[in-house]
C-alpha cells in the first residue's frame, strides 16, 4: 500500500518535473502538499480493506455473535471471545457425529466444572474417561459437575460409547516461604497467600506449576524487600523440580504457606 510518505514524494517530483521548480520544505504549499498526502494514504487504506470486507479470525463482541447467528450457532451465556471463536471455529467438526472435537466442544464454559477433559479409548475401542475438575471440591459441586459433563456427553456422543467420569486426584501444595518487609508483614502475607492459592488452583491439565511464576508474586507485591520459596512440597514430599506438570488425572490444590 502506498503511504503518505511516498505520495508526497511523488506529488513534489511531479510538479517539480512540470514546473522546472524545487518546492521548499516547510512551506505552505509544501504543507499542503503534506495534507492531501495524507488524505490519499487513507483513501489507499479504504480500499486495502475493501479486499477483504470479512476478516473473521479477527471478529469479537457483537461482530462474532453476528457471524455465530448466521452458522445457527450462538454464543453460550458468559461465554468469552476465545472460546466462542474456538467453537465457531470447530463448527463443522462438532455438528459430524460423535467425533472427539465435538465432544470436547461441547464441555467448555461448564456452570460447576472449571475443566473436563475428554479421553477417548482408554479401555479399548468404544469407550473413553473424562476427567472433570469441579469449580470447588465440596460434595454438592463434585456430583454437580459430574452430571452436568454427563449430561452433556449422553446428547452429542454415540449411544454405544461407554464414557466413565472421574474427579481427578487431589494433590495438596504446600509451601516454604522466606518473606521480609518493614511494612505491615500480617497483610502482606495474607495478600500474598491469596494470590498464590488462586495461581495454583487455576492451573489448567497439561500446564505447569512453576515456582517461578510463585517468586514474581511474592516480589511483585508491594513492600516486600525480600520473598523467596525455601520448598515445594507436593502430597508431603518435597519436589526439587522448579516446573511441575498438572496431569489431566490430577489437580493441584494449595494447602498452606509456612513462612
Amino acid at each position: 500500500m502506498r503511504t503518505s510518505d511516498t505520495i508526497q514524494k511523488d506529488i513534489s517530483a511531479r510538479f517539480e518535473d512540470k514546473t522546472i521548480k524545487k518546492i521548499q520544505e516547510g512551506s505552505v504549499i509544501d504543507m499542503y502538499n503534506v495534507s492531501v498526502s495524507e488524505t490519499l494514504e487513507d483513501v489507499y487504506q479504504e480500499i486495502e480493506d475493501s479486499k477483504n470486507p470479512h476478516i473473521f479470525t479477527g471478529l469479537t463482541g457483537q461482530a462474532l455473535d453476528d457471524t455465530g447467528f448466521w452458522v445457527n450457532c450462538p454464543r453460550h451465556v458468559g461465554e468469552n471471545d476465545k472460546n466462542y471463536m474456538y467453537r465457531l471455529m470447530n463448527w463443522m467438526l462438532k455438528n459430524e457425529a460423535s467425533n472427539t472435537t465435538a465432544i470436547q466442544d461441547s464441555l467448555l464454559n461448564l456452570e460447576f466444572a472449571s475443566n473436563v477433559d475428554y479421553v477417548p479409548f482408554t479401555k479399548g475401542s468404544g469407550t473413553a474417561t473424562c476427567y472433570v475438575i469441579p469449580k470447588f471440591y465440596d460434595a454438592a459441586t463434585i456430583s454437580s459437575a459430574l452430571a452436568e459433563a454427563a449430561l452433556i456427553v449422553k446428547k452429542i456422543a454415540s449411544p454405544s460409547l461407554f464414557v466413565e467420569y472421574i474427579i481427578p486426584a487431589i494433590r495438596a501444595v504446600k509451601l516454604q516461604i522466606f518473606v521480609d518487609s518493614t511494612g505491615d508483614i500480617d497483610l502482606i502475607k495474607s495478600n500474598i497467600q491469596q494470590k498464590i492459592k488462586e495461581y495454583i488452583n487455576t492451573i489448567p491439565p497439561k500446564q505447569f506449576l512453576k515456582v517461578g511464576e510463585i517468586n514474581r508474586i511474592g516480589v511483585n507485591e508491594p513492600n516486600v524487600d525480600y520473598f523467596s520459596v525455601l520448598a515445594l512440597i507436593i502430597d508431603n514430599e518435597e519436589v526439587k523440580d522448579i516446573e511441575i506438570l498438572q496431569e489431566i488425572d490430577s489437580k493441584f490444590l494449595f494447602d498452606e504457606i509456612i513462612w
